[in-house]
This record gives C-alpha cells, sequence and structure tokens, in this order.
C-alpha cells in the first residue's frame, strides 16, 4: 500500500507522500522484521494467556498455572534463538530485506542476540512484578459456580483462609460459610447461574440478599475486583493525559494552562453555569488591556 501512496505521489498531499516513504522504507528493514518476529513469538504465548485471564477469571489457580507456564515459554524462547535467527533470516531472503551497514565492532547477529535476550527478560520482570500477588485472590473460587456441585460435597476451607487474610473485618465468617453451603446445595441457583454476576442477580430478583448477606456481599466483592492489575491512577490519571497532550504541542503557555484548567476545574465548571457573567468580566478585561483600540463608548 505506501508503496502504492509513493509511485502515484501526484495523487496525495505532501505530508501523506512524507508519511507513505517514511513507513515504506521503515517496514523494508531487516530489523523491523527481527522486531516483528521476536514480538510475535511473544504475542502467540501472551494472547492464549489473556485469554485465559479473560474467561477464567474466578479460577485462580487454574489462571496461575496458566501464568507460570506462559513465564516458562518466555524462557524457552531465550533458549531458541538460533532456531529462531534462521528462520528470521529465511523470512528477509524471501521478502529481499536489508539493513544499511551500520559502523559497529559488534556482529550484527551478537547486536539482535541482545535485543532479544533483552526484550524477553522484560517481558518476563513485567509478569513477575504484574502477577506477584495473583496467587491472593484465590478465594474468588468460593464463587466460581461451576464448582457448585463439587463445593457442596467438599468444602473448601483453604479459600475462606484466603479470604481472611485479606478481608478479615469485613466478613462473618461463620455465617458465609452458611451462606455459601446453602447456594452450593441449590440445584436450582446450579441450573440458572453460570457466572457469580448472573448468581448475584438471582438474588436481588428473589430478594435473597437479606437471606444470604455474607455471600451477596463476597459476589460484589468478586464482581468490583479490576479486571486488570493497573492502576486506576495510572490508567486514567489526569497529568498523565496532560503530559501526553502537551506533548504533541509546542510552548510552556499552553502547558500552563491545560494545567490551570485541569486544577481548577470545578471553578472551571462553576464558571460556566453563570456563563453571563463570566463572558461579560472577560470581556470588561479584555477592554481594559493597553494598545487596544478604545472600545469603551465614551
Amino acid at each position: 500500500m505506501f508503496h502504492l501512496l509513493c509511485e502515484n505521489d501526484d495523487d496525495w498531499d505532501n505530508d501523506t507522500r512524507m508519511m507513505a516513504v517514511g513507513y515504506e522504507g521503515w517496514l523494508s528493514k531487516a530489523s523491523t522484521c527481527f522486531l516483528l518476529m521476536t514480538y510475535g513469538e511473544v504475542f502467540n504465548a501472551t494472547d492464549a494467556l489473556f485469554s485465559v485471564l479473560q474467561n477464567k477469571s474466578v479460577d485462580i489457580a487454574f489462571c496461575c498455572q496458566r501464568i507460570s507456564d506462559t513465564m516458562a515459554i518466555m524462557c524457552r524462547l531465550r533458549e531458541d534463538f538460533d532456531s529462531f535467527y534462521i528462520k528470521f533470516e529465511e523470512r528477509c531472503q524471501q521478502l529481499g530485506l536489508s539493513d544499511a551497514s551500520a559502523q559497529s565492532d559488534q556482529p550484527i547477529r551478537d547486536r539482535r542476540r541482545l535485543l532479544f535476550y533483552s526484550i524477553l527478560e522484560n517481558i518476563c520482570i513485567q509478569m513477575k512484578t504484574r502477577f506477584a500477588h495473583y496467587g491472593k485472590l484465590s478465594f474468588i473460587g468460593l464463587v466460581d459456580t461451576r464448582k457448585f456441585e463439587h463445593m457442596s460435597k467438599s468444602f473448601d476451607e483453604g479459600l475462606l483462609k484466603s479470604l481472611a487474610k485479606a478481608y478479615l473485618r469485613y466478613f462473618d465468617f461463620v455465617r458465609l460459610k452458611a451462606d455459601l453451603t446453602g447456594l452450593y446445595s441449590s440445584q436450582m441457583i446450579r441450573q440458572t447461574c453460570a457466572t457469580p454476576a448472573q448468581l448475584l442477580d438471582f438474588l436481588h430478583c428473589n430478594d435473597l440478599v437479606v437471606t444470604v448477606p455474607e455471600a451477596s456481599k463476597l459476589l460484589s466483592l468478586d464482581l468490583t475486583l479490576p479486571a486488570t492489575t493497573a492502576s486506576v491512577e495510572r490508567s486514567f490519571s489526569a497529568l498523565k493525559r496532560i503530559k501526553t497532550y502537551s506533548r504533541n504541542r509546542t510552548g510552556e503557555e499552553r502547558l500552563s494552562s491545560l494545567a490551570l484548567i485541569s486544577i481548577e476545574s470545578a471553578h472551571l465548571m462553576s464558571l460556566k453555569k453563570d456563563h453571563k457573567t463570566f463572558y461579560n468580566d472577560v470581556i470588561k478585561k479584555f477592554v481594559e488591556k493597553d494598545r487596544r483600540m478604545d472600545f469603551i463608548f465614551k
């Protein structure tokens, strides 16, 4: 596509042509192919893990096992660099890709090996940090509706202990065990509720929340836990949005104005409610400025 844009440059504006030339040049490099193939190998493993974490979120033991398996795959990829590099060279030969010779005392294969190792090590470190405490959520298995029949025959006390470590003062554990035992033994619930969300809806629709208050509280906790371990502040920080926006703009005045708008957002909203007075005050300040035309009628 980029090649066609470059060949038919009369049909496109300057910005489009320059971007097409840049992207085509970048995609024509062997180093780009190396990065794409490296991350392709990584995503083959992490995509499967992502699917498990999204669809098996209540089965914490299974999720933890898949996390360990994925990290083991990362380690095996590191050991298989030689076979990976052979595939990379074959792909470059098929596509006719090459890199401009760079002045370096280190062979290109060794530099790419270091880059390959660095990428995999960084991913492993990030995964260890991200999922370091994931096992502490094992108490979510208490409301895994798919295991209610099994739990009705053999109650897992270990899951209650896991909950107690984090939320001891929020639950009456004697009452909670009684509530859960009643839910586990209900054949109607096992047949009609496939997820914790459906179970909580069932309790609300049938006015059973008061009957099993501790179990309802646990279900609410389960549905409140975020699907990702990224913090809310990191994902939705106003300061982060300001910095991202300001990096694409120039001038310190713009950055100061954005920061002021964010900091004084409550005051700005109050001014918008009485916008006529606000506009009049702005106009008054404007006409009082020096080196302006005389807007004041005398």
